[in-house]
């Protein structure tokens, strides 16, 4: 079980890692810019938009313009819902492209309009997923990287993550590996890797051909070892005619990649944005009374400039004015060599 979560409060965002033996297990990241989004542990009152007898389920209004999905079979003793009706539940899966919030029926709403009740905060969640955990504050490294699609493995061999709308495809490549080693490696980072992103549904893992049934026992006991106390309920399936595996697990919201990166798999503005700024922040701990100049590429700047997020103020608290921002081709922060009386701060 995890003991300690470092939580870093970044400028636009919350960046949390849960160790366990010294090693980060998970990873999260909640954005300011996405504050209306309805979690998991949220409380809303929220209207019933439309019943469908179908699905066996009502799709409700939320506080922030986003739908539910409350299924009739998770509201025993629930009153029959109409449409209009006014109820308040609970979140139980974080809503994502494609797929409305789940909700949990709580009891019928005295509320006019639909509103958000209750927030859950990153600390809330982390603790009730694992109770008794201990924070601390400090920086939180190495998201970026498990966004990225390819992952090198020790002692030669790839693994490929790629995400589409019917689940998560995982590809191992030998490479100039041998078979059984790149496998039972292979299996050990895929497991890892899957909890550190957040991944969940339905999951497909492509290993080499194994000709020996110990080897592939070993490979298959080593990748469910991988998931012990995780408490998103895996379920792996025995190898298949295929080679391959198949597992399910509980989503928890949008991978990290999902966050990070657009549909191009390429950074979002934000994204970039958001890494200018702390590594601005970075930069003007180490180097205390220099002035500061933050070049983000165009999309960031113009991200910047829409004010999506209060970021000057909260990076004037942080380094006082002793910067500026501007636009060019890549991210990079140098010490600004403009006199006080002409600068133009953006």
């Amino acid at each position: 079980m995890a003991k300690l979560c470092r939580i870093e409060q970044a400028i636009g965002e919350e960046r949390a890692a849960v160790i366990h033996r010294k090693r980060d297990i998970e990873y999260y990241v909640r954005r300011e810019s996405e504050a209306g989004i309805a979690r998991k542990g949220d409380v809303f009152s929220g209207r019933v938009k439309r019943i469908d007898k179908d699905l066996m389920a009502a799709f409700v209004d939320l506080d922030n313009g986003e739908s539910g999905l409350l299924r009739f079979a998770m509201t025993p003793g629930a009153p029959r819902l109409v449409e209009g009706a006014m109820i308040r539940a609970t979140v139980l899966r974080q809503g994502e492209t494609g797929k409305a919030a789940l909700l949990k029926f709580i009891e019928p709403s005295d509320a006019k309009t639909p509103i958000k009740e209750k927030s859950s905060s990153l600390r809330e969640a982390i603790s009730a997923r694992y109770p008794g955990i201990k924070f601390e504050d400090g920086h939180v490294n190495g998201i970026e990287a498990v966004a990225e699609t390819e992952v090198a493995l020790q002692g030669g061999g790839y693994i490929y993550i790629e995400h589409t709308r019917a689940g998560t495809m995982i590809d191992v490549d030998t490479g100039t590996g041998q078979k059984s080693e790149v496998g039972m490696t292979a299996a050990r980072e895929i497991s890892r890797q899957i909890r550190r992103r957040g991944i969940g549904g339905l999951i497909l893992i492509d290993f080499p051909n194994f000709r020996k049934r110990k080897i592939k026992a070993d490979v298959w006991q080593t990748f469910k070892d991988g998931f012990n106390d995780d408490p998103d309920m895996p379920k792996i399936a025995p190898w298949s005619r295929f080679g391959t595996i198949e597992m399910t697990r509980t989503r928890r919201g949008p991978t990290i990649a999902q966050i990070l990166l657009g549909p191009d798999g390429s950074p979002t503005a934000e994204t970039q944005a958001l890494a200018g700024l702390r590594r601005l922040t970075t930069e003007a701990e180490i180097d205390g009374g220099a002035r500061l100049v933050l070049q983000v590429p165009n999309d960031a700047f113009a991200w910047l400039e829409n004010g999506v997020i209060n970021w000057r103020e909260a990076l004037s608290g942080r380094i006082g004015q002793r910067f500026r921002v501007v636009s060019g081709k890549t991210t990079d922060v140098y010490k600004d060599d403009v006199k006080d009386d002409v600068k133009d701060d953006v």
